[in-house]
């Protein structure tokens, strides 16, 4: 599979907005190809708090930099 070039964020700014890219479909470990939100990031995104969305983007970030 190809894997699509996202560009990086810069270094010291996490948002707390979804990292939703319009690109939902999950690999066999349940995350999301377009954002890497896992299956229960997803789920939680609506219910979090600013400081576990701002969280979930840095493992997102590096879930990107490792694909």
């Amino acid at each position: 599979m190809q894997s699509q070039h996202h560009p990086p964020d810069p270094p010291e700014t996490v948002s707390s907005q979804s990292p939703c890219v319009d690109h939902c479909a999950l690999d066999a470990a349940q995350t999301c190809l377009g954002c890497f939100r896992t299956l229960d990031e997803i789920a939680r995104w609506s219910v979090m708090s600013e400081e576990e969305r701002r969280e979930t983007n840095r493992r997102c970030r590096q879930r990107r930099q490792q694909a």
